[in-house]
């Protein structure tokens, strides 16, 4: 091989290696993924931004319940005693169909077990859920969320409005 053979191939490295050659434009990693319930927090799959957690995580692209299994969204408001004092804590009450209802019972036991947690994708945007309860009242989960009460509420309003887009 000749000198200019070599200059060719170093200077290819050189390229290949700085990654002028690589595609940079980020993509939307979040736009194939469907409206409902992930596991968050997971060391493989997707990664998005999670508002509440103020950091990237990795969500597994398998839907683990999807929008359509809720029945019924409602925002509610429980009184929650931390100690000595009490405060508001604000969530949505979801009822979900009865393969939701399984769907969702499997979900809290692997973000118990594993530590993990639930997050809500819908609008493209994951929302945390930081404490999902076991059954409540009338077959029931609460769904409790580090946002405003206003927020909530347009989350609820989103939600139902995707419920009846399905029907």
């Amino acid at each position: 091989m000749t000198i200019k053979t070599y200059a060719l191939l170093f200077l290819l490295f050189l390229v290949s290696a700085t990654g002028i050659c690589q595609h940079t434009k980020e993509t939307d990693t979040t736009s194939h993924l469907k409206s409902g319930f992930y596991i968050l927090n997971d060391s493989v799959g997707v990664k998005v931004f999670v508002p509440s957690f103020n950091k990237t995580q990795y969500v597994n692209t398998k839907t683990l319940i999807p929008i359509t299994a809720i029945k019924k969204c409602s925002t509610v408001g429980i009184d929650a005693t931390f100690g000595n004092t009490g405060e508001k804590q604000f969530g949505l009450n979801l009822t979900f169909t009865p393969n939701g209802d399984i769907k969702m019972q499997i979900a809290t036991d692997i973000a118990f077990e594993e530590r993990k947690s639930i997050g809500l994708f819908i609008d493209n945007k994951i929302i945390n859920a930081f404490y999902v309860n076991s059954k409540i009242k009338n077959g029931n989960y609460f769904l409790a969320l580090n946002l405003p009460f206003a927020e909530i509420k347009k989350l609820e309003k989103k939600i139902n409005t995707e419920l009846k887009k399905k029907k």
